[in-house]
């Protein structure tokens, strides 16, 4: 009798045989490499090798079961690779977590400047070193002011005081001009996340972003401007992008330099939860899950105001939060870092200091999930 339970394959393959097809497209392009060795499929006329156009092709309509079996097996060993599971423990768990809450909606992105670095644009604290030249500071003592104390906007006020209003008003929007073509790990975000989003970047490159994938921001707002507007759109289902710290052109809604930064969060580096951005950050973090995404979340205002409503709400008031992030190689650094999201309720999903590319490769992994 016919094995009923595992039936061989037909030559007139079913619906649902054809429905997998390329299903696991990154196990077939590794079989259809020729340079990868581990797995191959081969065909002979006596000892000639005869090319497949496709391997992966074969292999899946040959047997279909040792098939799924391999790349099942290549499935967990490519997502112990990028997810670096030997190296960092609790990132599998994290990453369970977090594409279970991504499947179901429940998260926003918030996206720094390391997402637009990916798209060729600057990173902040290389532009600001960039300056100093012309505004005659020391760039050594403004790295350490940066590095080891997190003071972006004093060395921001400094900056553009020395360098005058004026002159740094003229070159700032030339400086991060959208690039033509767009890659990296910021092109994924409009198929991941087709919903509203956040960012502190003053830059256009998510707008461009989800304008090319066809799937347009319907309005954008800022936080010193109406924010209101955000919230509605959020469980309307509409795309709206809140630019928290405004945009390029528009001085009246941005927080950049130091002035600013007191008028949108409090006087004195501290957190002012009656002052316009604190009263925006505190109703979006209790209310939704968030995603961070090129933010170093070092200690600035956004992140003091996140220790604040989750000092004052206790974790069981918030949902839960992620972030994908270089490890620093220092242990002490990432103990103070670590600490510093544990007090804000943020879990991170940790990735070896310097190897950006994981990003991309995280995100591709929840995209296929």
């Amino acid at each position: 009798m016919p094995d009923t339970q595992h039936p061989s394959f037909d030559p007139d393959a079913s619906l649902e045989e054809l429905a997998g097809v390329g299903k696991n497209h990154r196990f077939d392009e590794v079989i259809d490499d020729e340079e990868f060795e581990d797995i191959q499929v081969i065909c002979k006329r006596g000892d000639e090798e005869i090319p497949l156009a496709k391997p992966s092709r074969a292999f899946y309509f040959g047997d279909r079961r040792l098939y799924d079996q391999e790349a099942k097996r290549f499935d967990q060993d490519e997502k112990a690779r990028i997810l670096n599971s030997d190296q960092y423990r609790g990132n599998l768990q994290v990453y369970e977590e977090l594409k279970r809450a991504c499947q179901r909606g429940f998260v926003i992105p918030f996206v720094g400047a390391g997402m637009s670095r990916s798209a060729g644009l600057p990173e902040w604290k290389e532009y600001l070193l960039g300056l100093c030249d012309d505004a005659g500071l020391s760039r050594e003592a403004i790295r350490e002011r940066l590095e080891t104390q997190s003071d972006y906007e004093g060395a921001m006020n400094d900056i553009v005081q020395h360098l005058t209003l004026n002159r740094f008003e003229r070159d700032f929007e030339r400086s991060f001009q959208v690039p033509e073509t767009i890659t990296g790990a910021v092109t994924l975000l409009p198929k991941l996340f087709d919903c509203s989003a956040i960012t502190t970047n003053f830059d256009r490159v998510l707008e461009q972003v989800y304008l090319r994938e066809g799937k347009p921001f319907a309005e954008k707002v800022t936080g010193r401007g109406k924010a209101n507007a955000f919230f509605r759109a959020i469980p309307a289902g509409d795309r709206y992008l809140l630019k928290l710290h405004g945009n390029l052109d528009n001085a009246t809604e941005r927080v950049l330099n130091q002035s600013e930064y007191h008028e949108a969060y409090g006087q004195d580096a501290d957190v002012n939860m009656s002052f316009p951005l604190p009263k925006v950050l505190r109703r979006l973090f209790t209310s939704y899950s968030f995603l961070f995404l090129g933010c170093s979340l070092s200690a600035d205002r956004t992140i003091q105001t996140f220790i604040r409503v989750a000092g004052e709400l206790g974790v069981d008031g918030l949902p839960h939060h992620y972030a994908l992030l270089a490890c620093p190689s220092d242990p002490e650094k990432k103990r103070v870092l670590d600490q510093r999201l544990a007090d804000a309720h943020i879990t991170p999903l940790w990735y070896p200091d310097g190897e950006h590319e994981h990003v991309e490769q995280i995100l591709e992994l929840l995209l296929d999930a």
